[in-house]
């Protein structure tokens, strides 16, 4: 029988130690489903984004590189941002920059508060980073005290502003106070779903030399298949990360015409974004006077519920009336917990309906 060799043997070990970890689980597609478990932004029309996309396609020459592409999109998004075009650098999703700094910033300890984003949590893990998590209150508050004395034995702290899946930002004050008293580690502070907030920390970012904020077009702007993201940081770290972290071509020559085009139409965002803000308080106004279910307020474009135990009952009527929700079970304390996308008036009325009949004694 022939021996392994060494090197196969370590490779073998470190293939079992990955399958080990715990990884982001994609949501499962159902076909003609009222998909409002991603937080996906279907308030924006599709042939809205269709059109651009067309457009794009038409213009673009996709045998070639994308070589002055990047720096049209970079403009934009510092116009959208507000910051100088040489404070944002771009990347294949807000993931995909986040991976890039897990692997080149050599972290050992990270701090975040808990629940959130698990996709960090995870790279985390990969990377061999470990991870201490500070628990929010049972109305999702932060202790601040806690969370920096918990932050000071890191040299890197995640702020997911605001928080995935809880949906609260943590005050502007609060976090800069949190950031000022850190000024030795690196914060990342993660703005997916700023655009359905009142504020974002990215001007700020700018004038600091710990913070970065990371920001996507998957969300507000309805480009989730397109992969765009972006981070606002000083000058200084984004020049490296844009010449020697970041890969030459990190995003497609389409989806840069994509991004800049719908970029250009930032009014029409807006008032899409204007319109799920107000869907989301006439929902959540709609589901705090369901006596056996408890909702809590939200920054972003999507509801946490705990439907305690109602859950099993309502889970079963939104599945066979082809609604799809994350279902997040039990999760820091609260029992039956649902996290919903705020869609179309229509397909909030559909959820809303299910809500009520699984709700039912």
């Amino acid at each position: 029988m022939m021996k392994k060799n060494n090197s196969s043997s370590r490779f073998d070990d470190s293939i079992r130690r990955i399958a080990k970890l715990g990884h982001y689980t994609k949501p499962e597609k159902v076909q003609g489903a009222i998909k409002l478990d991603s937080n996906e932004n279907f308030a924006l029309d599709r042939d809205f984004v269709a059109g651009i996309a067309a457009e794009a396609a038409r213009q673009v020459d996709l045998r070639e590189y994308p070589l002055d592409q990047l720096d049209e999109l970079y403009s934009q998004l510092a116009k959208y941002a507000g910051v100088s075009v040489k404070c944002v650098a771009a990347g294949s999703g807000s993931d995909q920059i986040i991976e890039l700094l897990l692997s080149t910033l050599g972290s050992r300890r990270a701090t975040v508060f808990s629940p959130t984003f698990s996709y960090f949590i995870n790279r985390c893990e990969l990377h061999g980073i470990k991870v201490d998590k500070v628990p929010l209150d049972q109305d999702f508050t932060l202790d601040k005290k806690e969370f920096v004395r918990s932050a000071r034995k890191s040299d890197l702290i995640y702020i997911c502003s605001p928080n995935n899946p809880t949906g609260n930002q943590i005050g502007r004050q609060e976090a800069i106070d949190i950031i000022d008293s850190l000024e030795d580690k690196l914060v990342l502070v993660d703005e997916a779903y700023v655009d359905f907030a009142d504020y974002s920390l990215s001007t700020y970012a700018t004038k600091r030399d710990n913070i970065i904020v990371l920001r996507t077009l998957s969300k507000a702007f309805g480009l989730a298949g397109a992969r765009v993201g972006y981070m606002v940081a000083n000058e200084k770290f984004v020049r490296t990360f844009r010449s020697t972290i970041q890969s030459p071509y990190p995003i497609s020559t389409l989806s840069l015409a994509i991004a800049s085009s719908v970029l250009a139409r930032a009014d029409h965002i807006r008032q899409t974004v204007n319109a799920v803000r107000n869907e989301r308080g006439r929902v959540l106004a709609k589901l705090a006077k369901v006596d056996s279910i408890k909702v809590f307020p939200s920054d972003a474009n999507f509801l946490f519920i705990e439907a305690g135990k109602n859950y099993q009952r309502i889970s079963k009527v939104l599945k066979s009336s082809g609604v799809v929700v994350k279902e997040l079970g039990s999760i820091a304390g609260h029992r039956g917990c649902m996290r919903v996308t705020i869609g179309t008036r229509e397909m909030n009325d559909k959820f809303l309906q299910c809500i009520e009949e699984g709700s039912l004694q």
